[in-house]
């Protein structure tokens, strides 16, 4: 067959294949912010990594590495809120695509009631899955190539009448293109989530993760070169039929009305994943506007330390603001801050989230007589492209902060381009490509790259690229200190 000898030719180059990293929950098309609650791998060299087949049984393959600890923040989603789960190349920039087409394979959604999306640990006991997809024999396209041809979002609609409250969200993506090798790759990590809803809707069965897959399993060896793709079965539990929670175990009924984690901290003007500036304390004097830039540099240093692979634009916003609050003292203005309070944070994009799955056989079903109705099941074929709602109204623009005003200091970068003074003018995510597995094999040489398919080689430089960027700023931070205890 035609497509197969594609794959032939992909096949024959698997570690310079690119990978790919979930890194952004978008509500309703409404972005919540890059890395912003979201468990995932931190190490910007391996955060793209896959799950791979001896990995399985490990409790990675849940919320990925690291991913049993929580971060601070907790999204709040309404009941049968549209989730677009977005996937990266890079982590930190989108416009270099989701993922290489030679990743062919399903896609599923998992939720996990949970006490606390902050606390709880995420492996084990209590998933459930709510969308799955795989091949579709009518188009010839994986749930994978629908991925990447929706810009990287993989987009579901939940089920109405769920319980509320806390919950894991984890989109999973399996990439079949070395499973014949006994290397199965999942890509997956959880969005930690507290659902608004007044239902009692809960799954009848949950299953473990790890535990749910095996790699001796059909579905984890399948060879999609040699075989018809449309005899691929999904792999994992069935989607989740819902029941009312009245009727199961009490295990289940933790509904919680309000959420009491995870909001943006009060007083947060600036944002960096899950890290949030506070405004420096008042000053009216030169050792108290000293004592405020300082206080300034240290919440720097916080951002810095926190980065993760999405990337620090957020850092450097509140970095110029601190040295603007050094030149203030430096010039003998010492009444301040200037523009105290004033948001730095630019405000979160609203997208057309583009093509909304439905799941192969049908939606979630729920069981009759319950408190709640079924979820809402997209029309005709489920392959079919479903528009997807657009939000009432778009949020208001954060504030413009001018820092030219009346202060005679300094101004606030864009987000698109973040100033930066004393750092790395060429950080390293801005260059290369994208990093691949260290322990891989050397990639053979495959096929001229075709337009639009970018070839991907092996870049540690990456890393060292980003460390020299941290270590420039905290050289500078150095700097400013020292100056200060000369005056």
């Amino acid at each position: 067959m035609r497509t197969q000898s594609i794959f032939f030719a992909l096949a024959a180059a698997p570690a310079a294949l690119a990978h790919t990293a979930f890194t952004n929950l978008f509500v309703d098309g409404l972005d919540t912010g890059d890395g912003v609650a979201m468990r995932m791998r931190m190490d910007p060299e391996t955060a793209t990594f896959p799950i791979g087949g001896d990995k399985l049984g490990s409790n990675d393959l849940a919320c990925n590495v690291g991913g049993d600890k929580g971060v601070s923040r907790v999204q709040s989603v309404r009941d049968g809120a549209t989730l677009s789960f977005q996937f990266r190349s890079w982590p930190n920039d989108a416009s270099r695509g989701s993922m290489d087409p030679g990743h062919k394979g399903p896609c599923a959604v998992y939720l996990k009631k949970v006490d606390s999306a902050i606390n709880d640990p995420g492996h084990g006991d209590g998933w459930f899955k709510v969308f799955h997809a795989g091949y579709d024999g009518a188009s010839g396209q994986w749930c994978s190539d629908k991925l990447i041809a929706n810009n990287g979002y993989l987009s579901i609609v939940l089920p109405k009448g769920l319980q509320g409250g806390y919950y894991l969200a984890r989109p999973e993506l399996l990439a079949l293109h070395n499973a014949n090798t006994g290397d199965p790759q999942f890509y997956t990590s959880c969005a930690q989530i507290f659902l608004q809803s007044d239902g009692d809707l809960v799954p009848e069965s949950t299953v473990s993760i790890p535990g749910y897959v095996q790699l001796s399993d059909e579905n984890m060896t399948f060879d999609i070169y040699n075989r018809p793709n449309s005899e691929y079965k999904l792999p994992g539990p069935p989607v989740a039929k819902l029941t009312s929670a009245a009727g199961v175990n009490g295990a289940f009924v933790n509904r919680q009305t309000s959420q009491t984690e995870g909001q943006r901290p009060a007083g947060c003007i600036c944002e960096n994943g899950n890290w949030c500036g506070k405004e420096v304390p008042d000053y009216n004097s030169e050792s108290s506007c000293w004592a405020s830039a300082e206080n300034c540099w240290k919440q720097a240093d916080d951002c810095w330390n926190s980065a993760g692979p999405t990337g620090n634009a957020g850092c450097q916003l509140w970095q110029s603001k601190c040295e603007g609050l050094q030149a203030e003292c430096r010039a003998g203005r010492f009444n301040g801050p200037p523009n105290k309070g004033r948001d730095l944070t630019p405000p979160k994009k609203t997208i057309d989230v583009g093509l909304v799955l439905g799941n192969e056989g049908g939606g979630v079903v729920a069981a009759p007589n319950t408190a709640a109705a079924p979820a809402p099941k997209p029309s005709g074929d489920v392959n079919q492209q479903q528009p997807a709602s657009t939000p009432a109204s778009t949020p208001a623009a954060a504030p413009t902060l001018d820092f030219n005003e009346n202060v005679g200091g300094y101004e606030s970068p864009t987000a698109d381009a973040p100033k930066q003074t004393s750092v790395d003018k060429n950080p390293s995510y801005e260059q290369g490509p994208a990093p691949t597995e260290d322990a891989g094999p050397a990639p053979t040489q495959g096929p001229p790259c075709r337009p639009g398919h970018p070839c991907v080689t092996v870049t540690h430089t990456v890393v060292k690229t980003e460390v020299v960027y941290v270590t420039a700023y905290a050289q500078q931070r150095r700097a400013a200190g020292f100056h200060h205890r000369r005056r």
